[in-house]
């Protein structure tokens, strides 16, 4: 035997993998790392930097005690100089200050201005997100723009936001996958047959009671469950959005209903593009315009967050409306029953409302402009003072009786001033601050024409309206405070040099300042009330699904000023209420962004905690909605464990048509609007034939 054959062979040396120092997008991209955190490359390109062994910030995993947060005293160091990035340049119009953060002089946390009629030399451009994967603009009113302008703070929410994403399997979106995408511009399934699509439908007894809410008159209705090839298949698309609107603003009180109830939205929101494409939506017809209002609507209230898909289905909206005339006044056009153009009237002003608050919620500017259209606004009237025999409109009745319209008609007259509002915030060119105070006050003149029955009222002096009711009167306020921001936020940090030097107690921009802040404080009085009196035993349970994506961007942006108030450092009378207000905003994007449904909940939990560590609070080092909580925080804490809602379950595509949810879950009047835009009692079905062409 040879020695060799007592010798074991020995195995090939395997070669020591190196450990990656540089980062994942210089790795990609095969450039040079100076492994800083974040790299000076990603900060050149504007992107997020992540390293492959970088860990998820343990406050992400357990609370954080007091003072042993890993990272806090850099975090602190970067919100100290949150003060000098908080505005624009002042007069220096070097093209590339402007395209770069704003000035870090130890001058300049209080821009100065002269004190002529001009404001300012530019407009407020907006800010501009640049990755690899998109290109994104929202105007400067937006709240991601707010936060934009932290950019130290936003560095470090994007780089933390990057790890749990880099580091997590699941989706952070907390949409089941089926929900992620508006099916009528990504495509669905076609339906192979109008059979397939009837089969879909839940039994005429399970119907009747959701159908019961909207119609008056069942004519049509019964004539299609006797023959349901006798209406046109966009009708069965208006039945279906019908039946997922009231299966949204159905309750569910455990996970398996709320499972079902996710497999009844996806059944029937599929069914509702379905009935579109086959029908060919962009043909204008009958019962187009009012299903493809209620789809949009529908995509919209899945939505926890604002998504472009909705804007773009609002393009889709906007065009159809216009392409069949509504933006004309129907007293244009002879042809049309006084039914008729009361009811175009009523639909007009939904696309229009619509516009205004998704295109605002988008930071784009509004796609009807002021110019484009002249319809009238609505009469203020009960369906049944309506008939199609009418050969005149009756005189609108007075408007201390709260008719199915009374909401619509004043939300229009806000709307109508907020879009003025917009124009100017939108508008290239800077206005003069004597145009913004023009604007001022036709925002509170339409505010004073608000009808009595929809007035601002305490909730202690509420107590024996409706919820409806009082939903209304807080969407209505929350309105005004919408238009105060978009209007004043420019002003927050704004001086005239003259006013300082004879007055140092105030200036010509102390009414917008305080006019800002009293609406941000506002906005949060609001979320506050709201997030109370809709848990279940509250005074607005029942209207929980009215909280929708749209009030949510209002409540962000609100946050986000009180946030670069504090962060700015100047000397604030007002600063315990602002830091109290945020304290209890804190907790509530904590508890919603805990669920991981809302990324945007999550982001300004995070921005609201380490603002608060910024001025000294104690147990706010973490990040986010989990590394909020200190070791101190148990009833917080015991609030998140509760609190797991504003989100859907997901579920399997598909589900048997007799599944439906439980008549008493449906205990609403929809009398009223149903939301931000969306008039939930269409007229009877006898009239949807005189309005719809």
């Amino acid at each position: 035997m040879s020695s060799s054959s007592g010798t074991p062979a020995s195995k090939p040396r395997r070669r020591r993998d190196k450990p990656q120092l540089s980062c994942i997008a210089c790795r990609q991209r095969k450039s040079r790392c100076d492994r800083l955190q974040p790299c000076t490359s990603c900060v050149a390109r504007g992107h997020s930097c992540v390293y492959l062994t970088q860990k998820p910030p343990a406050s992400l995993l357990h609370p954080t005690p007091v003072g042993a947060a890993a990272g806090l005293h850099d975090r602190l160091v970067h919100l100290e100089r949150l003060v000098k990035s908080l505005m624009p340049d002042g007069t220096n119009n070097d093209e590339a200050r402007q395209l770069t953060t704003p000035d870090t002089t130890p001058n300049s946390s209080v821009r100065q201005v002269p004190s002529n009629g001009v404001v300012d030399t530019q407009s407020d451009c907006g800010s501009m997100q640049i990755t690899d994967s998109e290109l994104q603009y929202v105007a400067g009113e937006h709240w991601a723009a707010i936060l934009d302008s932290i950019a130290d703070l936003k560095a470090q929410c994007d780089r933390e936001e990057q790890v749990r994403m880099a580091e997590s399997i699941d989706d952070t979106s907390g949409k089941p996958s089926h929900f992620r995408h508006a099916l009528l511009l990504y495509g669905c399934e076609r339906a192979s047959s109008r059979a397939e699509i009837i089969a879909a439908l839940p039994p005429k007894a399970a119907v009747d009671r959701y159908i019961s809410k909207y119609f008056n008159y069942l004519d049509l209705y019964e004539v299609f469950w006797s023959d349901s090839t006798s209406m046109p298949i966009i009708w069965v698309g208006l039945l279906f959005s019908m039946i997922c609107l009231a299966v949204m603003a159905s309750d569910v009180t455990d996970s398996a209903e709320d499972e079902h109830k996710t497999l009844q939205l996806e059944l029937y929101r599929k069914k509702v593009a379905q009935c579109l494409v086959m029908g060919e939506y962009t043909k204008p017809g009958p019962y187009v315009l009012e299903t493809l209002v209620h789809y949009v609507y529908i995509e919209f209230g899945i939505n926890p967050d604002a998504d472009r898909n909705i804007w773009f289905l609002l393009g889709l909206e906007v065009n159809l409306a216009m392409r069949m005339g509504y933006h004309r006044d129907p007293s244009h056009f002879p042809n049309l029953t006084p039914l008729q153009g009361e009811m175009r009237r009523r639909l007009w002003t939904t696309v229009l409302t619509s516009d205004t608050l998704l295109s605002s919620q988008m930071g784009m500017p509004r796609m009807i402009s002021d110019w484009k259209w002249d319809t009238a606004e609505p009469r203020n009237l009960f369906d049944t003072d309506l008939s199609q025999s009418l050969t005149a409109l009756p005189p609108s009745r007075p408007e201390t009786e709260h008719t199915t319209t009374l909401e619509l008609i004043a939300r229009r007259r806000i709307l109508i001033a907020i879009g003025t509002i917009s124009n100017l915030a939108d508008a290239v060119k800077p206005a003069s601050y004597a145009e913004v105070m023009q604007a001022d006050k036709k925002l509170h003149d339409a505010v004073s024409t608000i009808p009595p029955p929809l007035r601002f009222k305490s909730l202690q002096a509420s107590m024996t309206d409706s919820p409806q009711v009082i939903m209304s009167r807080l969407f209505l306020e929350h309105l005004l405070y919408k238009g105060q921001i978009m209007l004043h936020r420019r002003f927050l940090n704004l001086e005239t040099i003259s006013s300082r030097e004879s007055n140092p107690e105030g200036d010509r921009f102390t009414y917008s300042r305080t006019a800002c802040i009293d609406a941000s404080l506002g906005a949060l009085r609001i979320q506050h009330i709201l997030d109370e009196e809709t848990c279940r035993g509250g005074q607005l349970h029942d209207m929980h699904w009215r909280i929708t994506s749209s009030m949510t961007h209002l409540f962000l942006t609100a946050t986000m000023i009180l946030c670069s108030l504090v962060h700015r450092g100047k000397p604030l009378e007002r600063i315990e209420e602002v830091l109290a207000a945020l304290r209890t905003a804190r907790t509530i994007w904590m508890r919603r962004g805990s669920t991981a449904t809302s990324r945007e909940a999550a982001r300004a939990a995070e921005v609201v905690s380490l603002t608060l560590a910024r001025v000294g609070e104690r147990g706010v080092e973490g990040d986010g909605a989990h590394g909020c909580l200190s070791a101190g925080d148990g009833d917080l804490a015991a609030e998140l464990e509760v609190g797991q809602s504003m989100g859907v379950d997901g579920g399997e595509e598909c589900v048997m048509p007799s599944l439906m949810v439980e008549e008493d879950c449906v205990g609403l009047d929809y009398a009223f609007s149903m939301d931000d835009w969306l008039q939930m009692q269409w007229p009877g079905v006898d009239n949807f034939d005189t309005y719809s062409r």
